[in-house]
C-alpha cells in the first residue's frame, strides 16, 4: 500500500514540475523577445491634471504623469500654474523616478480655488540614467 501512495506522489510531483518548467521557460522566452525586439526610446513625459477638490487647508489637484518612453526618467520636476484673475499661483511636484511605459500619480495644493481651464502644467526637468 505504501508503494502505491509513493508512486502517485511521484507522478503528481513530475506533472507539477513539468508544468512549472514550461511556464518558467515560456516567461523567459517572452521577456527575452521583448528585450531583443524593443528599441530603447528616451523618456517622454506627459502630464494630465484631474478635477479640483477642496481639502482642509486649500484645494488639491490630482496630477498623473506618464512616461511614454521605454527608458526610466529620474528626478522629474513638474510645475503647475493656476492663472486666476490675473494672478499666478504656482505649485510644484517631483517624483524620484518613473519607469519606462508607466504612470505615477500625486497631488498639488493651492490656497485659492483654481478652475481646470486655468491650470497649466510644465515639465521643468528630469534626468535619464
Amino acid at each position: 500500500m505504501e508503494k502505491e501512495e509513493k508512486k502517485t506522489t511521484n507522478w503528481l510531483e513530475r506533472i507539477v514540475t513539468v508544468i512549472s518548467t514550461i511556464l518558467v521557460l515560456f516567461t523567459f522566452t517572452i521577456l527575452i523577445y521583448q528585450w531583443m525586439s524593443e528599441e530603447p526610446t528616451p523618456p517622454n513625459i506627459e502630464v494630465s491634471l484631474g478635477e479640483v477638490t477642496q481639502k482642509d487647508q486649500g484645494y488639491s489637484v490630482p496630477v498623473s504623469v506618464k512616461n511614454l518612453g521605454s527608458q526610466t526618467a529620474k528626478n522629474i520636476v513638474i510645475e503647475i500654474v493656476s492663472q486666476e484673475d490675473g494672478t499666478d499661483e504656482k505649485g510644484q511636484i517631483s517624483f524620484q523616478y518613473i519607469p519606462g511605459k508607466s504612470t505615477v500619480r500625486g497631488w498639488v495644493s493651492f490656497t485659492k480655488e483654481p478652475t481646470v481651464s486655468s491650470l497649466k502644467s510644465q515639465v521643468l526637468g528630469y534626468t535619464a540614467p
